[in-house]
């Protein structure tokens, strides 16, 4: 996959100008055993929403938090709220409107923010993003033959709401929806079966592309030519074709970094240039699979390919 980041990062560039071997060689060690003598890290995370989007950043500020060589038990505690005077970062997750979605604020009062574009949220604090923010009309732009659409969805998912709105707007765009509702996981094939020989895609929200049964899916699109679009980036490893949206996962990777670099004190973070947009994830061998012909330009506005 190709690596992509919602905040650019700059790294300093070594180059070797004959230093001898050995010193070097220990040099290397040296730094090796800084990185994994993390120093001691304490966080308080208060997360105001659940659902994908709160579930997701976590995931990426973990696994980001990982790999720095910070190990729950270690040298990394999550402290409770009533600790948070006691932290090293306080971190806010919240899709409230007149807020940061995320919200970083250290011990001595350095401070970082990372925006959703607050145009996009409605009375009830959802995220309209699909009307302001989004590129509206990227299915066509996929798929510029697409007549038909297919949606699956879970009857117990309570996170569906910019699922309605994307759809609602597909409509509007002379795209005809095609609705499957299940109730579990094994019930995906018979949807996938029930609906391929109706769309010319099927669209799949995060709630489905999670369920174990997914790969029956996948089959059965790349047995009718059908194309898999989905709601979340790491569903492009999963077979699925395309998805337009914003990476979660990976804002909280860079959240992650920010977080670590506030902890060490770092004032200049820049942090006016915070602001989250939706990005290309295509898994080009599951197009071919599906049948799916895509244009140069398409694949050169991509951030994460797949090949």
């Amino acid at each position: 996959m190709r690596e992509g980041h919602i905040m650019e990062r700059s790294h300093p560039s070594c180059r070797h100008i004959g230093i001898p071997s050995v010193v070097f060689l220990m040099f290397l060690l040296s730094l090796l055993s800084s990185v994994s003598q993390a120093s001691q890290l304490r966080v308080t995370l208060s997360a105001l929403d659940s659902g994908m989007v709160s579930e997701h950043v976590q995931s990426g500020l973990q696994s980001e938090l990982t790999r720095q060589g910070y190990v729950v038990g270690t040298n990394l505690t999550w402290m409770d709220k009533s600790q948070a005077q006691l932290s090293d970062i306080n971190m806010t997750i919240s899709m409230s409107q007149n807020t940061p979605f995320i919200t970083l604020v250290s011990q001595q009062g350095l401070s970082a923010d990372i925006y959703l574009d607050k145009s996009s949220m409605d009375e009830h604090h959802h995220h309209n993003e699909l009307i302001d923010h989004y590129d509206v009309n990227f299915i066509k732009k996929l798929l510029p033959g697409i007549n038909t659409l297919g949606v699956i969805i879970d009857n117990n998912s309570t996170d569906t709401f910019n699922v309605e709105q994307f759809l609602a707007l597909q409509k509007q765009k002379g795209v005809k929806v095609i609705y499957y509702y299940i109730d579990s996981s094994a019930e995906l094939r018979a949807s996938a079966r029930a609906l391929a020989p109706q769309v010319d895609a099927i669209y799949l929200p995060h709630h489905i592309t999670d369920m174990p049964d997914l790969n029956y899916v996948v089959t059965v699109a790349e047995r009718n030519n059908v194309a898999l679009i989905g709601e979340d980036h790491s569903s492009i490893d999963k077979g699925i074709f395309a998805v337009y949206n914003i990476d979660y996962v990976q804002i909280g990777r860079d959240t992650a970094d920010l977080l670590v670099r506030l902890a060490e004190g770092e004032q200049d973070l820049h942090i006016d240039n915070y602001l989250v947009q939706p990005v290309l994830s295509i898994n080009l061998d599951a197009a071919a699979r599906m049948g799916v012909e895509l244009s140069g330009e398409v694949i050169d506005k991509a951030k994460y390919i797949v090949e």
